[in-house]
C-alpha cells in the first residue's frame, strides 16, 4: 500500500482509466500514478477533485487528508467501511477504566523515554557533549520513577521533566547551523522546531490512518485529553514512534545537509519558520523513505516489517487490548 503527497500549487486531481492524474496548470506539470494500492492521499494546499475523483477514492477506502502548505490539518475524508461500532463502545468503555489507562500510559511513556535516550545514545556517539550525557543520566533516573507513579496526572509530570532533559540535549547534537534552543510550536518559531513539527505532521497521519483502518475512533483517547476536534488517541500512539521517526528524521536531513538554512521562509505574522514548496517535497521524501524502511523492533514477531506495516499493527496490537480488557497485551515499541 502507499500514500500520495500532493504539494503542487494548485492542482486538480482525477481518476482516469484506473490511474490518479495530478495536473497543475501553474507549475506546468501533469503526473498519473497508478490507482492500485493506494491507502492514503495527503494534500497540502489547494487541490480540486473531481467529483467522480472523490466517488472513487470512497469506493477504493483510499483516505483523503487536507493540510494547508505548513501542515495545519483542515480536514478528512473517508469511507465508513471500516467503522466498529462494537469495538469503539469498548474503546470507550476502557478509556473510563482508571487502571486500564494508567497501565497502558506508564507502558507507553516509559518506551518513549527510553527511545529518545536511544536516540541521544546514537548521535552522542559523535559529538562529546558532557550535556547529551547528563541529559541520559537524569532521564535514566526517571524512568524507575514513571514506572511507580498512581496517577497520570504524576506520570506525565514526570514524562514532561524527561522532555525537557531530552530536548537539551539533543540541542547539542544538531548542526551548528540549526540553532535549538527547546521545543517551540503552534507555531515552530526556529528551523529545527519546524522541521519536528512537520514530520509530527507527516506521523500524526500516518498513525489516524492506521487506526481509522482499525475501526477505532482516534479521538477516544487513553493516555491525552480529549477535546473537540483533537484525535487524541493517534497522540497517544505517537509517542513511542516521535524520536524513532520523526526527531532522528530532523537530526539527519540537517546533520547530512539535506535540508539547509536556506530552504526555509522568514517569519510570518505570527513568528512562524516554515520550509519552502521545494524543500517540503525533499522532505517528504526523506519521511517515506524512512518509513518505508525495515526493522525487527516488534517484540512479537520474528521477522522484519516497515515502520509504517509495524504502526498498523500495533494498532491491531491496541484493538485487541480493548477488546479483550487487557492492557498489558499492547507492547510498546522500543529501539535498541
Amino acid at each position: 500500500m502507499s500514500f500520495i503527497y500532493i504539494y503542487e500549487r494548485a492542482a486538480k486531481i482525477g481518476v482516469q482509466q484506473n490511474c490518479i492524474v495530478v495536473e497543475s496548470e501553474k507549475e506546468k506539470l501533469k503526473r498519473t500514478l497508478p490507482i492500485e494500492g493506494v491507502e492514503s492521499v495527503i494534500i497540502f494546499g489547494n487541490a480540486t477533485l473531481s467529483s467522480s475523483c472523490v466517488k472513487q477514492f470512497m469506493e477504493r477506502d483510499i483516505n483523503l487528508t487536507w493540510l494547508s502548505s505548513s501542515g495545519k490539518f483542515y480536514g478528512r475524508l473517508e469511507s465508513t467501511k471500516n467503522v466498529n461500532i462494537y469495538r469503539q463502545r469498548r474503546q470507550f468503555a476502557c478509556g473510563e477504566d482508571e487502571k486500564f489507562c494508567l497501565d497502558l500510559s506508564k507502558n507507553i511513556m516509559v518506551a518513549k523515554v527510553k527511545n529518545q535516550i536511544t536516540i541521544l545514545r546514537r548521535y552522542q556517539r559523535n559529538h562529546n557533549s558532557s550535556t547529551a550525557r547528563k541529559s541520559i543520566e537524569d532521564m535514566l533516573k526517571l524512568i524507575s520513577v514513571m514506572g511507580r507513579v498512581q496517577s497520570k496526572e504524576e506520570l506525565m509530570g514526570h514524562e514532561g521533566l524527561a522532555a525537557r532533559y531530552y530536548f537539551k540535549g539533543l540541542a547539542e547534537l544538531v548542526a551548528p547551523d540549526f540553532t535549538f534552543l527547546g521545543r517551540n510550536r503552534q507555531p515552530p518559531r526556529d528551523r529545527f522546531n519546524s522541521l519536528l513539527s512537520f514530520a509530527y505532521t507527516l506521523l500524526m497521519y500516518d498513525v489516524y490512518t492506521a487506526v481509522v483502518n482499525r475501526g477505532m475512533s482516534p479521538y477516544a483517547s487513553f493516555i491525552h485529553s480529549i477535546r473537540r476536534g483533537h484525535p487524541a488517541l493517534c497522540s497517544d500512539l505517537m509517542e513511542e514512534w516521535r524520536a524513532v521517526l520523526a526527531d532522528s528524521l530532523a537530526i539527519y536531513v540537517v546533520n547530512r545537509a539535506i535540508i539547509q538554512r536556506s530552504d526555509f521562509s522568514e517569519p510570518d505574522m505570527d513568528g512562524g519558520v516554515y520550509l519552502d514548496a521545494k524543500a517540503s517535497k525533499s522532505y517528504i521524501a526523506e519521511y517515506e523513505k524512512k518509513v518505508r524502511g525495515q526493522s525487527k523492533y516488534l517484540s512479537y514477531v520474528d521477522y522484519s516489517v516497515s515502520f509504517r506495516r509495524a504502526i498498523e499493527m500495533q494498532c491491531q496490537r491496541l484493538a485487541r487490548a480493548v477488546e479483550e480488557g487487557d492492557s498489558e497485551i499492547y507492547e510498546p515499541v522500543v529501539i535498541r
